[in-house]
């Protein structure tokens, strides 16, 4: 992939420290690309631990080297709704090592740096598990869309646990899109023109604003593509409920994580809200944002 020099996502690594161009980037791109921000060795151990669990709980075929194992059938849990009730992926979702990520490494600094002092970031930490297409062919992250729907400015930081090459179905973003809220939902069979990807290594982090328009490219390979989403806003603007609190009402996260030395509230901080589930339509029309602007 890195062959094509206008298919490359831009990286944006010697801007770290400078919030001006991290903001200056954001506003022309929609997004930004860091090369190995984050700790090569620790990234895959997290990657590794999880999809360990995930081949115990039968997602992968047994006795063979979990990041390499083929699916075991039945397909499962490819909705959200449905992943959550799934011991396997319950074992990921509350797994120490990926939810710390947003709290004490390189990506918690560069979001402070766009972000500013106010930013937060959700306490549900997403873990996205991709089947083959030959075995699923249209993922719900592999359609066109934004991401526009809960808040005002919302920000994705999209961390592959393990090498992504496109060919697994890598992250793939339309530069400049952020100024429209129009888009098309249809699902991206291949790069396409003015559309940026990379091969993605562990370490590397894509963060990319709600507006931008972004999907996943099939996953080609016979593994499972392994990746974590944490998502971010700012403390003076209303959150998603579900992105928030627990069915029980107890912030998501505190009773596993309360007594570690990493883990930080966010809930004193915000006003919450209810936004229809995980499948809910977005909003229309989007809200003036402090980091895009908004043209069309």
């Amino acid at each position: 992939m890195r062959s094509g020099a206008e298919t490359e996502l831009v990286d944006s690594s010697s801007l770290v420290g400078d919030w001006r161009a991290l903001r200056q980037r954001i506003a022309e791109d929609g997004y930004v690309f860091f090369r190995g921000l984050l700790d090569r060795a620790r990234v895959e151990s997290i990657g590794r631990s999880g999809l360990t669990a995930l081949q115990q709980d039968g997602w992968l075929v047994p006795g063979l080297d979990p990041v390499t194992a083929a699916p075991r059938p039945p397909v499962r849990a490819v909705r959200m709704r449905d992943a959550f009730s799934d011991r396997g992926y319950q074992r990921v979702l509350f797994d120490p090592g990926f939810n710390r990520i947003p709290f004490d490494s390189q990506l918690a600094d560069v979001m402070g740096q766009i972000l500013g002092p106010e930013g937060v970031c959700y306490p549900l930490k997403l873990p996205r598990i991709v089947y083959p297409s030959s075995l699923v062919p249209r993922q719900p992250g592999g359609y066109v869309h934004k991401d526009y729907g809960s808040v005002q400015d919302m920000f994705t930081s999209w961390v592959p646990l393990g090498d992504v090459p496109a060919s697994l179905g890598g992250l793939a973003v339309l530069p400049g899109s952020q100024r429209s809220s129009m888009v098309t939902p249809r699902p991206l069979e291949r790069l396409e023109q003015g559309w940026r990807t990379t091969d993605y290594e562990p370490g590397d982090v894509l963060v990319f604003h709600c507006m931008t328009t972004h999907a996943a490219l099939p996953n080609r390979e016979q593994r499972m593509r392994f990746s974590a989403e944490y998502r971010w806003q700012l403390a003076d603007q209303p959150a998603p409920r579900r992105m928030v609190l627990a069915p029980q009402g107890q912030e998501l996260g505190s009773r596993a994580f309360q007594d570690t030395t990493w883990w930080r509230p966010v809930l004193p901080r915000l006003t919450l809200f209810d936004d229809g589930g995980v499948d809910a339509a977005p909003r229309v029309p989007a809200p003036t944002s402090r980091y895009v602007t908004m043209t069309t």
